[in-house]
């Protein structure tokens, strides 16, 4: 299992440098898991061979989650003064992506029945 982990933290990294070389606006942590995506849509990584590792990070998801968490107890004061600004926002995000979603649904469904 040590070797999928390394595996996994190698392509990341890769993702990194790469972000890194080229100055792209892009986190090198997002370019590293497109990167592993590509990997493994082609088959040139098979799913077997980072199974194990990807199935552990998957069940402890939450731990990766602590930090932001404990970050945003900083930043508690911009959250108390913004507070009705954070819910409408919140709102109209949720709203948008229901529409976005509920018309691009109805676009492959018509496609489809095409």
């Amino acid at each position: 299992m040590i070797r999928e982990f390394l595996l996994i933290f190698v392509i990341n990294y890769i993702g990194v440098i790469v972000a890194q070389v080229l100055k792209l606006p892009v986190p090198g942590t997002i370019l590293g898991m497109l990167l592993l995506f590509v990997l493994l849509y082609t088959k040139i990584l098979k799913v077997s061979s980072i199974e194990r590792a990807s199935n552990f990070l998957l069940l402890n998801m939450t731990i990766f989650f602590l930090p932001p968490s404990v970050e945003l107890l900083d930043t508690m004061y911009l959250l108390k003064n913004g507070t009705l600004k954070i819910i409408f926002l919140v709102v109209f995000s949720t709203l948008l992506t229901m529409v976005v979603t509920a018309k691009t649904v109805e676009f492959l469904i018509k496609r489809v029945d095409k």
